[in-house]
């Protein structure tokens, strides 16, 4: 396990989204301050458009966004069709430089409200966004992760000794394009078998539940998690982390590293804070190469706790 290469414009690194479109993601996930319901596939879809902003600005410098990333993002709800779903002027598009992605944004205003010394002051806000929310039929997630397969193969072929790319897998429900756990689990471990020269791709895997009942965010074993067929089968999925996204974990949550040898790329039962924390640590802390510069990438201090955005942030 390696993964010490920094990230440049001649070894860029790439990240894949998965996003479930299945019909369940219908279905109610979190709910705003006003006690509004947040469907499943529109809190998702805000939270990788979040996540895509965030990317961009720290791709941000002084001569324009620089392409230190190429982004994918496949979603997977119609039989048997997984699709990259890019729109607008990235319609047709697979793996994307950075700088498009940033010049093919959306630009939405939304009023937000903020408690200043006691005192409730709205602005209005500009947001970027990409993707939209969909739920579909049903879920083919072995699909996905073929045609993850294909994109990445080609990428790592053009990238040989780049950071590895991280995919990352967020669904609320089980794959039914299978006819087993194993056949899954081998289309799994198809993306994760590949592998530049500094490691193997990494996958996370993140289960979402409108519940959020004891969520359960980058396990050490499989004691952790329930007596579950399906936890068993994600852990078994997701990616052991690499040495530097362990010591980062274990810094921003006051973990003994020395304690935590092991943690796998997983969330199972998340709420709507669990899923935002993955997404922040499955796309910014591989990329950095000490804990300081990753406590700064996540605005906190070595040792303090993250804190994740509020749920409107991200719900509206």
């Amino acid at each position: 396990m390696t993964y010490t290469q920094d990230i440049s414009r001649d070894n860029p690194g790439a990240i894949i989204f998965l996003i479930d479109q299945s019909m369940s993601m219908n279905k109610p996930f979190t709910f705003t301050s006003a006690g509004k319901p947040v469907r499943r596939a529109v809190y998702v879809a805000n939270a990788v458009n979040k996540t895509l902003e965030e990317l961009v600005s720290r791709c941000l410098r002084e001569d324009g966004v620089r392409d230190y990333f190429e982004i994918g993002v496949i979603g997977y709800g119609k039989k048997g069709n997984p699709t990259f779903c890019w729109e607008d002027g990235l319609a047709g598009r697979r793996m994307v430089p950075i700088s498009e992605v940033a010049a093919n944004a959306r630009s939405e205003e939304k009023e937000v409200e903020t408690v200043i010394r006691g005192e409730t002051v709205k602005e209005t806000v500009t947001q970027s966004k990409w993707i939209r929310p969909a739920a579909y039929e049903s879920t083919p997630m072995k699909a996905a992760f073929l045609m993850t397969h294909k994109a990445l193969e080609e990428w790592v072929s053009r990238h040989p000794n780049s950071i590895p790319p991280i995919v990352i897998n967020v669904t609320d429900g089980m794959a039914n394009d299978v006819d087993s756990d194993n056949e899954l689990l081998q289309a799994a471990r198809r993306v994760t078998g590949l592998k530049t020269s500094d490691g193997n791709v990494l996958l996370f895997n993140c289960h979402i539940d409108a519940d959020g009942k004891h969520p359960i965010v980058f396990p050490r074993s499989l004691a952790q998690l329930p007596d579950d067929p399906y936890a068993r089968l994600l852990f078994e999925m997701s990616s052991e982390m690499s040495d530097r996204q362990r010591n980062v974990i274990c810094e921003l949550f006051d973990l003994d590293p020395y304690k935590t040898p092991t943690m796998r790329a997983m969330a199972y039962n998340a709420d709507a804070v669990a899923l935002v924390k993955l997404l922040d640590i499955g796309t910014r802390q591989a990329f950095f190469p000490s804990t300081d510069t990753l406590a700064r990438a996540a605005d906190v201090a070595p040792g303090q706790a993250l804190t994740p955005a509020k749920d409107d942030e991200w719900a509206q």
